[in-house]
């Protein structure tokens, strides 16, 4: 069925300037044109945000489903039953925020994998999902409580072999230390460069790329060397870290919105605050460098769930414009995931993942938490415009 959205202002993330008297036109799960409102046929179907800015579904390029902020090692310790009922949950509030594509960067128990499989059966709300299964971690690592233990190179090539075996998308390997990890030093290096290379080695041969948990420090040399896809994080670089992305294919994910998150919630531990307080600091320089010399940048809300708001204001302060932003949290989340011939944009061919927020999104972008209404792949998942 052929259905019409008329959009008050239609921002379709290509870089063109927003637009004012325009139609989507959706069929099915695809995005078959873009007209003028005004010559929408007589009779009909129509979905009416011409009080509202249109945009494509956001993309979340960092996100854990079964933790918030606060205390990861206890809320990790739960059971199974418990942590797979608050992804659930966590699934529908991100899909509500206007996160139509996430990609999932680790979860115990392989609760990604079943929530994946719910959402494309439809038994839950949820965005569209690229999932990791267990994170590969040192053993004692940052989040051990999170993933799987491992150590050697042989073992690192099972534990690839594990995650393979459960039909993940990409494999997610903690290269440095971290914040919520008691003891952890969020810049040292916590696989050997000899693991780091089996690990690309193994998933790059099953058609896999490689996300690696990165602060800072001297494991982001071997990670660049090796090929990972991307470096999450990034708030301890140095400018000659920025310098060395650049210059690579490696793509940097910023989360900056999780670490105040975690300083301001009074369940999060005082080593967390302690460490996420010190690199706060420095993360401004990093995005501005990032900037500066050209790093291909996504973002993600990493626990922070929801809020690619606070992911764009935190780039327009280092120098994107607010459209720059946007795209940052769409077609460049599209591009990072492999996706941005069916995502990202809002044109003829593409699925029809479709978000509205009510104001201007470009004049104010606080309005990115005024989600009213979303569609992913053609199907109305909230709102109330019919």
């Amino acid at each position: 069925m052929t259905k019409y959205i008329t959009c008050g202002m239609l921002i379709d993330a290509t870089g063109t300037a927003p637009a004012k008297g325009k139609a989507i036109v959706v069929e099915d799960d695809k995005i078959m044109s873009i007209i003028n409102a005004a010559n929408i046929p007589a009779n009909a179907d129509v979905i009416d945000l011409s009080d509202r800015t249109v945009l494509p579904g956001l993309i979340d390029s960092h996100e854990h489903l079964i933790v918030d902020t606060g205390d990861e090692a206890a809320q990790c310790a739960e059971t199974i039953p418990y942590l797979s009922m608050k992804a659930m949950w966590n699934a529908k509030a991100i899909l509500k925020a206007g996160i139509t594509t996430m990609r999932d960067v680790g979860e115990r128990y392989f609760i990604d994998v079943d929530v994946k499989r719910c959402i494309e059966a439809g038994l839950i709300q949820g965005p569209r999902l690229l999932i990791s299964g267990h994170p590969i971690i040192r053993t004692g690592g940052h989040a051990h409580f999170l993933g799987r233990e491992t150590d050697g190179v042989s073992d690192m090539r099972k534990a690839v072999r594990e995650q393979l075996k459960e039909g993940v998308d990409l494999i997610k390997i903690m290269a440095s230390g971290g914040m919520s990890t008691k003891g952890s030093l969020p810049d040292s290096q916590e696989l050997s460069d000899e693991e780091i290379f089996a690990c690309v080695d193994e998933a790059r041969r099953n058609g896999r790329k490689v996300v690696a948990h990165l602060h800072g420090g001297p494991a982001l040399k071997a990670c660049i060397e090796a090929g990972v896809h991307s470096v999450e994080h990034g708030i301890l670089y140095t400018e000659e870290d920025v310098k060395l992305v650049a210059g690579s294919e490696t793509w940097l994910v910023f989360t900056t919105g999780v670490g105040q998150a975690a300083m301001e919630n009074p369940d999060t531990p005082p080593h967390f605050v302690a460490k996420a307080s010190a690199a706060q600091a420095k993360s401004l320089d990093v995005r501005k460098w990032a900037k500066q010399y050209g790093v291909k940048i996504a973002v993600g809300t990493d626990t922070n769930h929801g809020r690619m708001d606070v992911e764009a204001k935190a780039l327009v302060e280092a120098g994107w414009t607010p459209m720059e932003a946007i795209q940052v949290c769409t077609i460049k989340g599209a591009e990072l995931c492999g996706l941005d011939d069916q995502l990202g944009t809002l044109e003829a061919g593409k699925l029809a993942d479709i978000i509205a927020v009510d104001g201007d999104p470009i004049a104010d972008l606080d309005k990115l938490r005024e989600v009213t209404f979303v569609m992913k792949g053609g199907k109305v998942e909230f709102g109330d415009a019919m």
